[in-house]
C-alpha cells in the first residue's frame, strides 16, 4: 500500500487534544475506549454527532495518532508512551511529533516542506507550501486545506506563528530542545514513515520535518537503542535502518 494514498489529516488539532489522547494510552486504553472518550472530550467544542462531522473527523484523526495505529507505527508508540511519563513540555510535544510522522506521510511532507521553506528564506505563505507538495501528493483541492489546517495546529502549538504580512508564516523564536531518549524515538518516526529506508544518522538528526527541535541525539545514543541497526558507509557516515521485529 502507498502510504501517501490518501491525505487523512485535514483537522486543526489543538494540542491539549493531543495531551489527551496520549494519556489514554499511558492509561491503557484500547482504541475503542479512547475513541469513546475523546468523543466526549470535544462534545461542545466542535459540531456534530455523526462520524463525518467536524467533531467525528477530528476524533479521527486524534485516534490514528495515538490510538489505532498502523501496524508500523505500533512499536513507535509503545515506545513514546514510555517516554511520555518522564519528559519536559517541550519533549512531550515532540513525542506528539513523532506520532504524527510515523501516522501521517501528509504530515511528514508538510513539515519537511515547512522546515526547508523556514531555512532557505525564513517565512513562508501557505501557497509556497502547497507547490512544494504537489509533485508527491500531485493536485488536489483537499492538499491546500490540509496544508491550511496543519499551519494553523502548529501555531497553536507554539511551533509557528503569523507575522505582519496577512498569509506569511514564520519559526517560532527558540527551538525546543530534546534529550537522547525522545530524541530517538523522533528519528524511528523518520525511519518508519521512510518505510525501512536506510538513512545517514546526520539526515536524520538534522531532518527539515524536525524544524521545530534540537534533537541532542549522537551515534552512541542510536547503536544502544534497540530498535535500531546502524553501519558505517564510506569514511565517516554512520547509516541507520530499523530491525524488523523491534516491539
Amino acid at each position: 500500500m502507498n502510504r501517501r494514498s490518501s491525505i487523512g489529516f485535514d483537522r486543526r488539532i489543538d494540542l491539549a487534544w493531543l495531551d489527551s489522547a496520549a494519556a489514554q494510552v499511558a492509561a491503557e486504553a484500547s482504541p475503542a475506549e479512547m475513541r469513546a472518550y475523546l468523543w466526549n472530550l470535544l462534545e461542545g467544542v466542535l459540531s456534530g454527532d455523526k462520524s463525518n462531522s467536524a467533531r467525528g473527523k477530528s476524533v479521527t484523526v486524534l485516534n490514528h495518532i495515538w490510538g489505532d495505529v498502523h501496524e508500523d507505527a505500533e512499536a513507535l508508540r509503545e515506545r513514546a508512551a514510555v517516554q511520555l511519563v518522564r519528559c519536559s513540555a517541550d519533549e512531550s510535544l515532540a513525542l506528539h511529533w513523532a506520532m504524527m510522522v510515523g501516522t501521517y506521510p501528509v504530515f511528514t511532507d508538510l513539515a519537511a516542506a515547512i522546515g526547508r521553506l523556514l531555512m532557505l528564506q525564513g517565512s513562508f505563505t501557505l501557497a509556497h507550501l502547497t507547490r512544494r507538495l504537489v509533485g508527491t501528493w500531485g493536485e488536489r483541492s483537499t492538499l491546500e486545506r490540509a496544508g491550511q489546517r496543519i499551519v494553523r495546529s502548529m501555531i497553536q502549538w507554539g511551533v509557528l506563528r503569523d507575522t505582519e504580512t496577512r498569509g506569511m508564516y514564520e519559526g517560532a523564536l527558540r527551538r525546543r530542545k530534546v534529550g537522547p531518549a525522545v530524541g530517538t524515538v523522533l528519528i524511528e518516526a523518520l525511519l518508519v514513515d521512510a518505510e525501512e529506508a536506510s538513512i545517514p544518522l546526520d539526515q536524520l538528526i538534522g531532518h527539515p520535518a524536525l524544524f521545530p527541535f534540537e534533537v541532542d541525539v549522537n551515534a552512541s545514543h542510536v547503536r544502544g537503542a534497540s530498535q535500531f541497526r546502524m553501519h558505517r558507509q564510506g569514511l565517516d557516515s554512520d547509516v541507520v535502518e530499523l530491525k524488523r521485529g523491534r516491539a
